[in-house]
Parts: structure tokens; C-alpha cells; sequence
């Protein structure tokens, strides 16, 4: 995947090119409209949007799908989306990950009125496309309405290998994206990083009315561990406290080296009380966690301070908020979370019937 920008539009040319040549008895304005705009896009969604969108155009499908694996997870995008259970087994099996987590995405390109189909959908009739085979894995998927004649056949080609270029380009650059917003140390987001993200959080949050909160949290006492055992042991221990918090996070939620050994978690969908919730859980499991460092075993705690979104914040309140709730916490003595629990349950805010639990609430305390 090193080519270049260029190289990539020109491949892009390349295809429509080779489109016109291939497809026989299709309307090539509307082919080569639809291609041009798969690859101006820069995110699978959109890619996939425009794909499924042609294909129903131009064909018509009963079930349009697309897998995308890599080391550590699987997407899958489908449409409609009353098959997605269904679907969501198929590809986890033609993928051999059956035990892998899987994050499903909805399209809403179904132009016909889906409420009179069942919730079920022979799968053996799916026809797949190889659309990526290296370090990542894609496949596309159609269930057509029809049998698909030649000319079918042409440009279903046609568009595979437009979204095969446009899919490499959208990965370059979010793999070049990704390389200036991780911290190199903690492989977590950068300060960067989170400015640009959290204001698109804050107003999706407000768009769709969804909650949003913040855990804001530092290791206590950081500076003896550097002048003890060294900087090369703070950076370990760093490291490893990083990896301990993203193993106990959901994939949506993300961690952030806001500064030294200070840390911001945002909790995208998440309520103040979930929030409050799963930092006295982290709280816990860092101050249970050993860390070895050449020659000895090390202990470590953390203040945490914790915010939810609301109509006053701004990015700069919210997180200002959460840092002097934390800064509250390490005046109250360490190794404590801001708000607590109790103030917590006597708060209709946090009580409410709606607002449901996203993490465990067992052994928090």
C-alpha cells in the first residue's frame, strides 16, 4: 500500500478507462459519474455509501455487504439491515474468525419498502469479490435481484476495482493521519489528536442528542518513580498503564497522553454515571496492577476526574471541568475519583430511568 496519491487517481483514470472498454449496453455516463465519486471520497463509509448506491441504481440487490479485517478487528457494512445478524455470521465465516468481536456499520441505500420482508435470508446465493488480500482483508458481497448477465458481470468488475483503489487511498491516508496523532510512547492518541475528534464528538453528541462524557486522570505521585528507578521505568510504567486502560474500554471509547502522565478518555454515547462508574473501575485496577521494571515490582495509583457533557461545555469547558475535578481529587487525598459514587445515586442526573449502564457496576468501590 506505498503508492502514491497520484499513482492512485491515475489508477483511478485507468479504471473508468478500462470500464468503458469492458461494459457493454450501459448507460457509461452514469458508470463513470459513480466511479469519479468513489474515489473522491476519503472514508470507507462515504466509499461504501456511493458503492452500494450504484450497485442498487444500476442493478438492484436484495442484500448489499462489504468485510473489512484486519489484526485485530472486523467491520462489516450491510444493507438492509434486517439481515445484519444473519449476515454478520455469514462473513464471519467466510473470513475463519468466528471467536473475533465484529462492529457492524448500516447503510440506507434500500430504495424499495423493506417492512414486508422477513428476518431471514438464504445466504447461499451471495456472490463475493476479493477486493483487498495483504495485511488487510476485504471482501465485497451482493445478493442481486436477478441472474446477472455479462454485461452484469462488467460492471460489478468495473466497480471492484474502483473501490479496491479508493479503499487503498482512504487506509494510506488514515495510516499517514494516524502517524502524527499517536503518542509514540503510550501508541495512544495524541493532545492533537483529541482536539480534532473531540469537537466532531461534542457535535455529533448534540446533533443526535446522544450523552458524552470525559475521565480525566493522572498518576499519583509520577515524579518519585523518575527520580527512583529512573525515566526509562516512568516511561514503562506509562506504557504499560496505557495498555491496561484500553484493554478495559470499549473500541469507540479512546485514550489520550494529554500531557506527561496525565490522560483523557472519552467516552463517546456514555452517560455521567456510566462515566463515574468506569472510573472507579480503572481507579481499581490500576491500583491492583504490578508493573515490573528491571529489578523490581512497582505499585501505582491514579486521581481521576470525570465530566458529562451539557449545554454549557464547549470542548475547553468540558474538559476544563474534568481537570478541575481531578485536580479535586488529588487534594482529597489520591487514588479517589471526582464525583463519587455516593453523590451519584442522591443525583436524579444520575438516576434517571432512561439512562441505562454501559459498564458493570460490581466491585467499583
Amino acid at each position: 500500500m506505498g503508492r502514491t496519491i497520484k499513482q492512485l487517481f491515475t489508477d483511478a483514470i485507468t479504471s473508468v478507462e478500462t470500464g468503458y472498454r469492458a461494459v457493454r449496453g450501459v448507460d457509461y455516463q452514469i458508470l463513470s459519474q459513480y466511479i469519479l465519486k468513489i474515489n473522491t471520497h476519503k472514508d470507507i463509509d462515504s466509499i461504501l455509501a456511493e458503492v452500494s448506491q450504484c450497485l442498487q441504481d444500476m442493478l438492484g440487490y436484495e442484500l448489499f455487504g462489504f468485510g473489512l479485517k484486519t489484526d485485530e478487528s472486523l467491520d462489516i457494512w450491510i444493507d438492509p439491515r434486517i439481515y445484519g445478524n444473519q449476515f454478520a455470521d455469514y462473513v464471519k465465516s467466510d473470513f475463519l474468525c468466528q471467536n473475533i468481536d465484529h462492529k457492524m456499520h448500516f447503510l440506507a441505500n434500500q430504495a424499495e419498502d423493506i417492512r414486508h420482508k422477513i428476518d431471514t435470508q438464504s445466504m447461499e446465493k451471495i456472490i463475493s469479490y476479493k477486493v483487498m488480500q495483504d495485511d488487510i482483508t476485504a471482501r465485497m458481497y451482493i445478493l442481486p435481484k436477478r441472474t446477472l448477465l455479462n454485461n452484469h458481470d462488467s460492471i460489478i468488475s468495473t466497480i471492484v476495482r474502483s473501490l479496491s483503489i479508493a479503499l487503498e487511498n482512504c487506509l494510506n491516508i488514515r495510516n499517514l493521519e494516524n502517524a502524527v496523532a499517536v503518542d509514540p510512547l503510550t501508541n495512544c492518541y495524541n493532545r492533537r489528536a483529541l482536539d480534532n475528534f473531540i469537537d466532531n464528538d461534542i457535535a455529533y453528541a448534540r446533533r443526535h442528542r446522544n450523552s458524552l462524557a470525559v475521565i480525566m486522570f493522572d498518576l499519583d505521585n509520577f515524579k518519585e518513580i523518575n527520580d527512583v528507578h529512573g525515566h526509562h521505568a516512568g516511561d514503562m510504567v506509562l506504557k504499560e498503564i496505557a495498555g491496561l486502560i484500553t484493554s478495559q474500554v470499549r473500541k469507540s471509547d479512546y485514550l489520550v497522553r494529554y500531557g506527561g502522565e496525565e490522560f483523557v478518555l472519552v467516552l463517546p454515547d456514555s452517560t455521567l454515571y456510566d462515566a463515574v462508574l468506569l472510573a472507579h473501575k480503572l481507579r481499581k485496577a490500576i491500583a491492583g496492577h504490578e508493573i515490573e521494571i528491571p529489578g523490581s515490582a512497582l505499585h501505582v495509583t491514579a486521581s481521576f476526574g470525570v465530566a458529562g457533557l451539557e449545554d454549557k461545555h464547549d470542548r475547553n469547558g468540558l474538559l476544563r471541568e474534568a481537570d478541575e475535578r481531578m485536580y479535586q481529587a488529588k487534594t482529597n487525598g489520591k487514588n479517589a475519583v471526582v464525583p463519587s459514587l455516593l453523590p451519584c445515586f442522591a443525583d436524579r442526573r444520575f438516576t434517571a430511568p432512561e439512562q441505562t449502564r454501559k459498564y458493570p457496576a460490581a466491585n467499583m468501590i
